[in-house]
């Protein structure tokens, strides 16, 4: 078995998709499989990139792609940077995938399934989609183009091919499952598994135990409220800033609004409408994975949002790594949404939806007037993030998917892309995606 994945970072990289994959790469390894990684020459966090490639497996080779030295904050940068990786993988691709091999393709850049399925599928290979968000719809919810434009309309056709050519398309929460079978993708070809945190290495630590606390000037008595990560487009900041200077007027209890991370949102941080938050409100960069641990410690409190025209687009993975510090969790966005149900599934925090900064206030001086409320959730979400979300069985299931995906490929030969269900051969996609030729091979 041969694994090829595809992605646009990837390590000493340390944004979301390149840990998830690396992660992924490491668990993966346990098959002995030979792997390439096919990434972009540059990085979301460079900062990082110094950092050893540690802990990778002996049979991985990487082919970074060429990059232009444009600046990926502008839109029409980032577009350019896009199209010269569409470009260069389709020569690379060509060169390094091979028949039977297993493409594992993730969302970065947008729309690269397209040219990942149009690859493997001339080549003879399995593609698995793991949809880590859904373009064009997601910049057009945030006012990038209409839904009729001709071009974004074409783009999301050939992404609904790309996605009904793959063998599975892998997501990462029930309302992007059904966002896949509302476009036509037969409910077979997708599997929910969710994202994951460390929870071997990211474990509760008291404040007086943690350095990096005492480091950032907070004392015992002050409540951190924290956002740890990108805070970007589809991510609501003003609801907790308004519950913020609702806390600062009606609450004496000392609380500090910390932000970790980078997005084009801090910009709001430095805002003249954040001046009632002035020295109420803490910045630090992104941390390297080594002291997450300890990073994701210094707040009482973890908080993330998501725009509720984004739920089943996007699924905010900042929870994962909040629960499994033990920490409550407060979630700004859709009160139905795949984070909310998460959260009442655990019972460790609570959800409010966008712009209800006094509900945010008041739940958040519950919290402060009560460590014991703190601990029981922050307990609860310890003992979630062990029960219910491990890594170890997410990577279980991803070994177990990948396996069944080469043993269908070969079973569906060159030209045929298999597809798969429990672990029987159901199905084969021709050119037309139409599933053909019902089979009872079992693996």
């Amino acid at each position: 078995m041969r694994l090829v994945f595809i992605n646009r970072f990837f390590h000493p990289d340390e944004s979301a998709t390149s840990l998830m994959l690396t992660d992924l790469i490491n668990g993966l390894a346990l098959q002995n499989p030979d792997m390439h990684v096919i990434t972009a020459g540059g990085s979301y966090t460079p900062q990082f990139e110094g950092e050893a490639p540690e802990g990778l497996p002996e049979r991985l080779t990487v082919t970074r792609l060429p990059t232009l030295p444009i600046s990926n904050g502008s839109l029409v940068g980032r577009l350019i940077s896009f199209m010269v990786f569409y470009y260069a993988l389709i020569l690379v691709g060509l060169r390094e995938i091979r028949r039977g091999d297993v493409v594992v393709c993730l969302t970065d850049p947008p729309l690269v399934g397209i040219f990942a399925v149009s690859v493997a599928r001339l080549k003879g290979a399995q593609v698995i989609h793991w949809v880590q968000d859904i373009y064009p719809e997601t910049a057009v919810r945030l006012g990038f183009g209409s839904s009729g434009n001709p071009l974004l309309v074409l783009a999301s056709r050939l992404r609904d091919w790309a996605w009904k050519r793959a063998a599975v398309n892998v997501v990462i929460g029930e309302r992007m499952q059904d966002m896949l079978v509302s476009r036509g993708v037969e409910a077979e070809q997708v599997q929910v598994i969710q994202n994951w945190a460390g929870e071997d290495e990211l474990e509760p630590l008291e404040a007086n135990a943690n350095p990096l606390r005492g480091e950032w000037g907070f004392d015992a008595e002050t409540m951190v409220i924290g956002y740890s990560g990108n805070l970007g487009r589809a991510h609501d900041a003003d609801t907790m800033l308004d519950a913020g200077k609702l806390l600062a007027r009606e609450s004496d209890s000392p609380f500090r609004l910390l932000f970790i991370g980078g997005g084009v949102k801090h910009a709001v941080l430095d805002s003249a409408e954040c001046s009632d938050l002035a020295g109420l409100i803490e910045r630090r960069s992104y941390r390297p994975r080594r002291e997450l641990a300890l990073s994701l410690n210094v707040p009482d409190v973890h908080w993330l949002s998501l725009e509720p025209d984004l739920e089943g687009l996007i699924v905010p993975s900042k929870f994962y790594g909040a629960a499994a510090v033990g920490k409550p969790i407060i979630f700004i966005g859709d009160t139905d949404g795949e984070v909310a149900r998460l959260l009442e599934d655990a019972e460790c925090g609570a959800s409010f939806a966008k712009g209800d900064a006094q509900g945010v206030a008041d739940y958040l001086a519950s919290l402060a007037a009560s460590p014991a409320l703190r601990q029981r959730l922050g307990a609860n979400a310890r003992s979630y993030s062990l029960e219910k979300l491990p890594r170890s069985a997410r990577l279980r299931e991803w070994r177990s998917l990948v396996r069944e995906v080469a043993l269908l490929g070969a079973a569906a030969g060159p030209d045929r892309a298999a597809t798969a269900q429990g672990g029987r051969i159901i199905g084969y996609n021709d050119n037309d995606g139409e599933v053909r030729g019902r089979a009872s091979e079992t693996l």
